[in-house]
């Protein structure tokens, strides 16, 4: 069981427990852990067989990544684990269980699942905008109607029929104890 290389480990990091190694292992004996060059963490990688085209390989990136440490060991990465990680989280495994095709039903499942979960994001994002711009465009088109005039009273609903006028009738009022004739 060797699922843990240390390579050069420039960070100094103290690499993962014993037991969790085992679990590890247990649970997919192709994983494998390394410390990263690049920064304060671990890269879990995955041995697999590896056939890197030339436009690759002459990549200025290759030799200030990890890239070229992982390819060296066979190892196709998997994911980033930081290096103060609590190693008794059960949420590793569920989240290398959500990497692994394999185990959610093969390659084309899941690439059928992330396209349906891009369109869905995208559908979603369209929908989004499409209401933002419809409130907008409404909005402004109130304000284009009220500016030259043509905008509704807010005094009265449109639901609302308008009372017909009705003709005014004289009324005599008397104010305060006196009478009309009494005020001119």
């Amino acid at each position: 069981m060797i699922n843990y290389i240390p390579d050069e480990n420039k960070f100094g990091l103290a690499g993962p427990p014993k037991w969790f190694q085992l679990k590890l292992y247990e649970f997919d004996p192709s994983l494998v852990i390394v410390p990263s060059k690049q920064g304060f963490y671990y890269r879990i990688a995955q041995r697999r067989k590896l056939i890197l085209p030339d436009r690759m390989v002459q990549d200025a990136m290759w030799h200030y990544s990890d890239t070229k440490m992982l390819a060296q060991y066979s190892l196709v990465p998997v994911t980033t684990i930081l290096a103060t990680v609590n190693w008794s989280n059960p949420l590793i495994f569920v989240e290398l269980t959500n990497r692994a095709p394999w185990r959610l039903g093969g390659h084309e499942k899941v690439n059928k699942m992330l396209e349906e979960q891009d369109a869905k994001t995208d559908a979603d994002k369209q929908q989004a905008t499409d209401d933002h711009l419809e409130y907008l465009s409404k909005d402004a088109w109130k304000y284009y109607r009220k500016k030259i005039g043509l905008g509704r009273s807010w005094n009265t609903s449109p639901s609302t029929p308008t009372p017909k006028p009705q003709p005014r009738i004289p009324v005599k009022r008397e104010l305060a104890g006196f009478s009309r004739s009494d005020q001119l």
